[in-house]
């Protein structure tokens, strides 16, 4: 057997409410060429259609704070001889 790699994207996305509670939720497969207005669009969108609530006392979503993109390469050796 051969040596595996896999490579796995995703979209961190680091949001706060109106509480000053923070979240933190990721999105796989994150298209290529993302670009800070598609982030500002979402989190335009978030808070429109309130579509995230705060968990602690129920607050309102503020806005998406910070995302990043990170990409992540395994290896899984084949050791046997």
């Amino acid at each position: 057997m051969a040596d595996k790699i896999t490579i796995t994207n995703t979209l961190s996305v680091e949001t706060i409410f109106t509480d000053a509670d923070t979240r933190t939720f990721s999105l796989p497969n994150p298209k290529a060429d993302l670009s800070s207005a598609d982030i500002t669009a979402l989190s335009d969108y978030i808070a429109e259609n309130n579509l995230l609530i705060g968990d602690k006392t129920g607050a309102q979503f503020g806005r998406i704070t910070k995302a990043t993109k990170i990409s992540k390469e395994t290896t899984l050796l084949d050791i046997t001889s």
